[in-house]
């Protein structure tokens, strides 16, 4: 008996392959039963639909003002005078955006509306003339092709105004959470600011004593990645933004501050977002000509290095640790999933989610007792230098 129980013991339960499959049939089991009684968690998703929205703006917000935060109270400022300094600040910045840049981009976005179905002409040409010379396709292919491009932007077109007149309880819906965010996310950013230092011990206070200190450290990893990439990530696309901006005004390409501000957002995804904010720029230079779609190319080598040489290294960067390849199926991923929402926000929550997985394992490997060659104490620590990047 004893020698049955031991076989049974070594294949199975001391087997590590037995127990993630176990683990993994366990897993999958509960995420079906999920699926099953979804209708439950719908009161709950529809509360953190109208929630998340404000935290996740004061969140961002709260990363990027932070550090002015700490360093005027370091500097013996009392630190509600220091946070009505910071948002005196920010909303003169707003102002002097509104009254001094907004005007030029609507009034270029206003005339690039305007004069988009003669640069369609002028952009059908220019391909027509580019494939005359190389001998590519032919006209009637090319005709064709214009034909279906037209035919399909006129459908979807039509199809987006039927479905706006059909959904105005939807737009009036969006607006109102829109502004309801706006409204109430300046409100959760000044106790986060005011009082961000008691959260951990707030929750620190429902975990078991034994606990604390582990989970203490997850969370203030969590705290240190994901600030670290907001700040690094929007620092950058701010400064990309501008070099556009001025970029393409020095060289004289239309509607430069238009180009230049949609590359602001769209570098906040990794690796697709520079390639994207260049190509309708591209378009324009062509379409202006030879020597700006050159002029292009350059303002976008010299913003490349000058982000990858200047900006990048002196702001704080991403510290995620996680391998390219990760990065864009998580872009893919989450952006399949959640849309633009989640290209921006997929990568940080992957983040947060990989460090609680890599801790539960830690945790599970010493409890478990079916690691006893892979778990030895220090990795179930901070190494030294896991701390000195966290303190950073």
């Amino acid at each position: 008996m004893q020698t049955k129980r031991s076989q049974f013991y070594q294949r199975f339960l001391n087997n590590k392959f037995a127990v993630i499959l176990v683990d993994l049939v366990l897993a999958l089991l509960a995420i079906f039963i999920f699926t099953k009684i979804a209708w439950v968690f719908q009161p709950v998703v529809s509360f953190l639909s109208i929630v998340a929205p404000p935290f996740i703006l004061a969140g961002i917000l709260f990363y990027m003002l932070t550090p002015v935060v700490n360093w005027l109270h370091q500097r013996g400022l009392n630190r509600l005078l220091a946070i009505a300094l910071v948002f005196l600040l920010v909303i003169g910045l707003i102002v002097l955006a509104i009254t001094r840049v907004v005007p030029p981009i609507e009034s270029q976005l206003r005339s690039f509306i305007n004069a988009t179905p003669t640069y369609w002409d002028e952009f059908v040409r220019w391909i027509t003339d580019l494939n005359n010379q190389q001998n590519i396709f032919s006209d009637k292919q090319l005709s064709q092709f214009a034909g279906e491009i037209q035919t399909w932007v006129s459908k979807r077109g039509s199809t987006i105004l039927s479905g706006t007149l059909s959904s105005l309880s939807s737009i009036i819906s969006t607006v109102g959470t829109v502004v309801v965010t706006v409204a109430t996310a300046p409100i959760i950013l000044f106790f986060m600011l005011k009082e961000g230092n008691k959260f951990t011990p707030m929750i620190l206070h429902l975990v078991p004593t034994k606990q604390r200190k582990s989970f203490g450290d997850m969370l203030h990893e969590m705290n240190v990645k994901v600030g670290s990439y907001v700040q690094g990530q929007l620092t950058v696309a701010i400064a990309v933004g501008i070099i556009f901006m001025v970029g393409y005004s020095i060289i004289g390409l239309r509607y430069g501050l238009i180009f230049g501000m949609l590359a602001a957002p769209l570098n906040l995804i990794p690796y697709f977002g520079s390639a994207l904010a260049m190509v309708p720029a591209l378009i324009m230079g062509a379409i202006q000509g030879p020597k700006m779609f050159i002029a292009v190319i350059v303002v976008f080598f010299i913003e490349w290095l000058l982000e990858t040489q200047l900006i990048s290294p002196f702001v704080m960067g991403s510290k995620l640790e996680m391998h390219p390849i990760t990065i864009v199926v998580v872009l893919l991923t989450a952006g399949s999933m959640f849309g633009l929402v989640g290209v921006i926000l997929g990568i940080p929550g992957f983040a947060v989610i990989k460090i609680v997985v890599v801790r539960l394992f830690r945790w599970y490997q010493q409890v478990s007792g079916l690691y006893p060659s892979d778990v030895p104490d220090k990795t179930l620590q901070l190494t030294s230098q896991e701390k000195a990047d966290n303190s950073k």
